[in-house]
């Protein structure tokens, strides 16, 4: 099968191809979003100062509590993880309930599960969930989670 006839275009690149398309300049543009919202709420630890703030545990038991949802970690800088400081409370232990938030929740994401956290919801009463969870609150957080994304929510 003889090929196609393709001229290589030796003309100076068009600089227009090198420009990120909607799509993309929308996932930057979450992206910024979701860092200055980390920013608004206090920041993020790393690994070693949450295992300060729970007095020492290993590593290991860090992730364990990751994985099992008591608490949330999102990317960070190259290959870090996370930890929002607004899920602790004041004493660093983990707010009560996050993990079964998280799993009200209908989505995984890390991002998606801290927006939740700290945005609004007229739910509780125009109230921040991670607000109404330090206060002992974990059922309406719960069933404010269960309704993420509905209309009317």
């Amino acid at each position: 099968m003889p090929l196609a006839n393709t001229a290589l275009d030796t003309s100076p690149p068009n600089n227009s191809a090198y420009e990120p398309d909607a799509r993309a300049r929308a996932i930057l543009r979450g992206k910024q979003q979701a860092l200055a919202d980390l920013r608004a709420n206090g920041g993020a630890y790393t690994l070693g100062e949450v295992r300060t703030l729970l007095n020492g545990i290993s590593r290991q038991a860090v992730n364990q509590k990751v994985r099992d949802g008591h608490l949330l970690t999102v990317p960070g800088p190259g290959d870090d993880h996370r930890y929002p400081t607004a899920q602790f409370l004041s004493d660093g232990r983990p707010v009560p309930g996050l993990k079964e938030v998280r799993d009200a929740l209908p989505t995984r994401s890390p991002w998606a599960v801290f927006n939740f956290m700290i945005q609004p919801d007229a739910l509780l009463d125009g109230r921040k969930p991670i607000d109404v969870l330090k206060e002992g609150n974990v059922d309406r957080v719960v069933e404010a989670a269960r309704r993420y994304g509905e209309m009317g929510s």
